[in-house]
């Protein structure tokens, strides 16, 4: 047997080498999954199945369903690698008003309450210094709300684009 030209520790089958179809298929299956992003329905069931000569090296990454995210092994434990997030853009419009809120639910629900960011796309009259923000938020959704820079400002707003991004750490 001789190793890959990577470098990777991934064993190949060399011409002399007595023919066994499940060895070589074998070499080449756990060298590549060892590499590649491995996916599991929770931590219980990664550490039940990575055990023995499945356990874990260093620089292993895994994909966990339950929390939707990305981890990768340092030598004794596990750490996340990615954040969750999601985004979008809402429209909202509104008549004679000094505030206007909207809510908006989230594509997939967060597995706990994220923080969550706006930003008003539009620089025209109807919110030309107008604020705004997220709260009520939840793992499922959030409200938007958008604020006159004074109780006396009323305006009318149709359509104004409103971004959100929201993260869970």
């Amino acid at each position: 047997m001789s190793n890959d030209i990577f470098g990777q520790g991934v064993d190949i089958a060399e011409l002399l080498d007595a023919p066994n179809a499940e060895v070589l298929a074998t070499n080449l299956v756990n060298g590549i999954l060892a590499r590649s992003i491995l996916v599991y329905a929770s931590a219980a069931e990664r550490s039940a199945t990575m055990t023995g000569a499945a356990a874990p090296v260093e620089g292993m990454h895994t994909y966990l369903k339950d929390t939707r995210r990305l981890y990768e092994y340092h030598g004794s434990v596990w750490r996340q690698v990615s954040s969750l997030t999601q985004q979008g853009v809402a429209s909202m419009s509104w008549a004679d008003a000094n505030v206007a809120t909207l809510d908006v639910n989230f594509p997939f629900a967060f597995a706990s309450t994220p923080a969550v960011f706006t930003n008003i796309n539009s620089s025209g009259a109807a919110v030309s210094r107008w604020a705004s923000r997220a709260y009520l938020a939840t793992p499922n959704g959030f409200r938007i709300l958008l604020a006159a820079p004074t109780a006396s400002t009323l305006t009318t707003g149709t359509n104004i684009p409103v971004q959100w991004f929201a993260t869970l750490t």
